[in-house]
Parts: structure tokens; C-alpha cells; sequence
């Protein structure tokens, strides 16, 4: 018998089918892998920020090679009565608070001591004992007034509405721009305090810094506090 030989299929055709085939599994592969990717929760330093307002930048100084550090920018005004409540908490004048009532105390035993003697004695120093004693009321006024009225009036030269402009790192802070720019460490060795709603930084080189927590945005506080009092110690009174 003669046997039936099975039908050859053209080159050409078998060609195209796998090529198809192929595709076709590749395609498949690509889909899965982007389901995947698709499909892995997305990680932030900070998921209550959603940086609506507030502005990231980058720190430009950082060393090549090196991950850049990224901060948080705020730009602020300080207003007459903020700048008198830094000067009132500085060291410009120690006469003030519990110094200045122990000092009215005295001058004020002192004045009522002379008083008297005026009044209960007669002596031929009485023009020295009312003299004295007016003297010493006097210098109660003028350890509650003369410091009060000075700082007021250096508060509202100070406060001219400049605009502040700083970027607060995980290491440092930058402040101003240009010329005027100048930076504080935040190593451990700045001081800071917090007192009416403002935030002061004291560095080792007699220079202050203050933020007011009202310039501050609710979604980035306990972040900048965080970042500001762990990079410095309290305030040594």
C-alpha cells in the first residue's frame, strides 16, 4: 500500500505563529509587573503632610554624591509686640521679673524707713530723710518703666516688616539670603526657649533666632518642633 504522507505546513506560517505567541506573553508579563508596582503602598516621611502649602527645598550646600537634605521653607514678619516679647525674655535687661520685685521690695522698705524718719523725728537731717525717700520710690518707677518704655521702643524700630526668610534641615537652619545669610547648627550646643507662642533659638555666638508658632502650618508643627528641640538643648536661665 501506498502511504499517505502528512500535509507540510509552509515555513512561514509556524514562523508568524510564535512570534504571536511571543508577543503575546511578553504583553502578559508587562501588565503583570505594572499590577504589581501599581499595587505597592506608597511611603512618606510624614503622612499627615500633604504638602498643600507648605514648600519643600532642597539643601543646596550638600556634598556631591551625598542624598540631599530636605527642609521646610517659612517666611514670616514679626510683628512690634512679638519683637518686644524677645526683647523682654533676652538678656537685655536683667532688672526685670522676680530681680525687678526684689529690688522694688527693698527700695520700698528704704523709702518708707526715710519717710518716717521725716515725719516721727526731728532732726536736722529730715531735708535728707525726704529726700531719700522720694529717691528711693522714684527708683521703683524707674526699674518698672524705664525698661518697659525702651523696649517698646526698640520692639516697634525692629519690627519694620521685613520678611524672614528660613529653611529649617534635620541639621541646621538657614536664614536669610545672599549677603545677610547665616546659619545655625543644630548640634546640641544652641539653646532655645519657648514662651507666648514663639520659639527662640540662642546660639553660642550671642545670636537669637525666633519663629512664631502662628507662621507655623498645623500639617508640619510637630515636625519643625521636633527637628528644632532635638537638634538643641534648653535654655540655661
Amino acid at each position: 500500500m501506498k502511504q499517505t504522507e502528512d500535509p507540510v505546513q509552509p515555513v512561514g506560517s509556524s514562523s508568524n505563529e510564535l512570534e504571536e505567541q511571543r508577543d503575546e506573553q511578553l504583553i502578559d508579563d508587562i501588565s503583570h509587573e505594572l499590577e504589581v508596582l501599581d499595587n505597592i503602598p506608597k511611603i512618606t516621611d510624614n503622612p499627615d503632610w500633604d504638602g498643600s502649602e507648605s514648600e519643600l527645598v532642597s539643601d543646596d550646600d550638600a556634598e556631591e554624591y551625598e542624598i540631599p537634605e530636605t527642609g521646610i521653607k517659612i517666611s514670616y514678619s514679626l510683628t512690634p509686640d512679638e519683637m518686644y516679647k524677645c526683647l523682654y525674655h533676652s538678656k537685655l535687661y536683667k532688672t526685670k521679673g522676680t530681680r525687678a520685685i526684689i529690688q522694688s521690695i527693698i527700695f520700698a522698705f528704704a523709702g518708707i524707713v526715710f519717710l518716717l524718719s521725716y515725719f516721727l523725728t526731728d532732726s536736722q537731717y529730715n531735708s535728707y530723710n525726704i529726700f531719700f525717700g522720694i529717691l528711693c520710690f522714684l527708683m521703683i518707677a524707674v526699674i518698672w518703666t524705664v525698661p518697659y518704655f525702651h523696649m517698646k521702643s526698640l520692639a516697634k524700630l525692629m519690627a519694620d516688616g521685613k520678611t524672614v526668610d528660613a529653611e529649617i534641615y534635620p541639621t541646621h537652619i538657614d536664614i536669610g539670603k545672599d549677603e545677610g545669610a547665616w546659619t545655625i547648627e543644630l548640634d546640641g550646643k544652641a539653646e532655645i526657649a519657648e514662651f507666648d507662642g514663639i520659639i527662640m533659638i540662642y546660639t553660642e555666638n550671642d545670636q537669637s533666632f525666633a519663629i512664631p508658632e502662628r507662621v507655623i502650618e498645623p500639617e508640619v508643627y510637630n515636625e519643625i518642633k521636633a527637628i528644632l528641640f532635638s537638634g538643641t538643648m534648653p535654655e540655661i536661665l
